[in-house]
């Protein structure tokens, strides 16, 4: 079972680490993003009053303190002293006071300061016994500095609750394949315990049986043992096929070598062709290739295709016709391997690759096997780049296609 709360906790882990990186990524970009604003803001308006200096004190060398100087912006208030005496100054609404009193002892530097309701910059210069002292109201410049700061501020929680949902949508995303791989394994688990149940309790009550009647001979119990070590064998296979599944590292690891396709089907050939006499069922053999050589894993290639044919011949009774054929087209190799056997329902082809699945009709006629065999074949044809397309009608037959390539990449 997948454990609930571990899940959740590890969705919402995500979703919170999520929304710091990205919060502190944005806070972080938005506080350079203000900062960078606010200097080039302050640079400006010192660049403005250092350009309004430079034009103040041409006129002031050249003219008469009677006749008005001239500003650049007529928003600057200025303030000359000569020999601490006030020689000039512009009129102002701002200030209660005519002059207004100095906020710093700064000079030659640009400085900030408020009076009353009112912000100002101001450049005080002092050259020889002359000073002059350039001050500009900046509210227009601070108000619009305020309204960034409030657009920033609310980029900042529009992004982060949009960065929430996505976040929310990603992390749901990137754990639903762990999700399935729980469902997956809880349902491996239920159905392992449930395929290794069955044989146990065969070969058990079998054995309890025999304690019922201690005189008896091995003779007069052949059948009831006979049955014992049917299970045991079936539980034997079972545990093997289970243990390729879980050995995964075995079955994506590969060996790639040249392999000669027809030595290696000719090879399964000759080892199922006595069975096949014995089972007094008809095996076929056709080679359609030029080419025969591939570059692949040979274990793993004949690993796969003898679940085929292993399966065609448990699933096919006396007189029935197994063959497999090969066949090259677009620089692949196909081979089809095809019997008269019971076949599968047409709705059945899609789950054959799971797990301990087996068809109604299968486990009816109590044929032995443990519905492994394909989940293997599955993952062998991923790591092998092979293709499988399965074709199957319930009572005359199934076909399987098995499109190998040239040469694994």
């Amino acid at each position: 079972m997948i454990n609930k709360k571990v899940f959740n906790d590890t969705k919402e882990k995500l979703i919170k680490i999520n929304i710091l990186v990205v919060s502190s990524f944005l806070i972080i970009f938005s506080l350079f993003t203000f900062f960078y604003f606010q200097s080039i803001t302050y640079n400006s308006i010192d660049d403005k009053l250092k350009e309004e200096y430079e034009y103040i004190s041409m006129q002031v060398n050249r003219s008469s303190y009677l006749n008005p100087i001239v500003l650049n912006d007529p928003r600057d208030l200025v303030y000359i002293y000569k020999n601490n005496r006030l020689i000039y100054y512009t009129k102002s609404d701002y200030f209660n006071e005519y002059v207004p009193s100095e906020e710093s002892n700064q000079t030659n530097a640009c400085f900030t300061y408020k009076k009353g309701n009112y912000t100002f910059r101001e450049l005080s210069i002092t050259i020889n016994n002359m000073k002059i002292r350039i001050i500009r109201n900046i509210d227009s410049e601070l108000s619009s500095l305020k309204q960034l700061l409030f657009v920033i501020g609310i980029g900042i929680v529009f992004s982060i609750i949009i960065t929430y949902f996505v976040a929310l949508y990603l992390t749901r995303k990137a754990l639903l394949p762990i999700e399935n791989a729980w469902h997956t394994q809880a349902k491996f688990i239920q159905d392992a315990s449930h395929e290794l149940r069955t044989p146990i309790t065969i070969v058990s009550s079998k054995l309890q049986s025999l304690l019922t009647v201690p005189n008896n001979t091995i003779s007069d119990e052949v059948e009831t043992i006979a049955d014992a070590m049917n299970e045991t064998r079936r539980l034997k296979k079972m545990i093997k096929d289970l243990l390729s599944l879980s050995k995964e590292d075995s079955i994506t690891k590969l060996k790639v070598e040249e392999v000669n396709m027809v030595d290696l089907v000719e090879e399964i050939y000759r080892d199922y062709v006595d069975i096949a006499n014995i089972q007094n069922k008809v095996l076929k053999y056709e080679n359609n290739l030029k080419n025969q050589l591939i570059l692949s894993d040979k274990n793993k290639l004949k690993q796969l295709l003898l679940i085929f044919i292993d399966n065609a011949f448990k699933y096919t009774d006396k007189n029935d016709e197994i063959s497999f054929k090969l066949d090259e087209k677009d620089n692949q190799i196909t081979c089809t391997i095809l019997d008269t056997g019971i076949g599968i329902k047409e709705s059945d082809l899609k789950y054959i690759f799971d797990r301990f699945f087996r068809s109604d009709n299968v486990r009816n006629q109590d044929i032995d096997g443990s519905g492994i065999g394909l989940s293997i074949a599955k993952m062998l044809s991923v790591n092998l780049k092979c293709k499988i397309k399965p074709y199957s009608v319930i009572n005359e037959g199934s076909k399987f296609e098995i499109t190998i390539p040239r040469e694994i990449s």
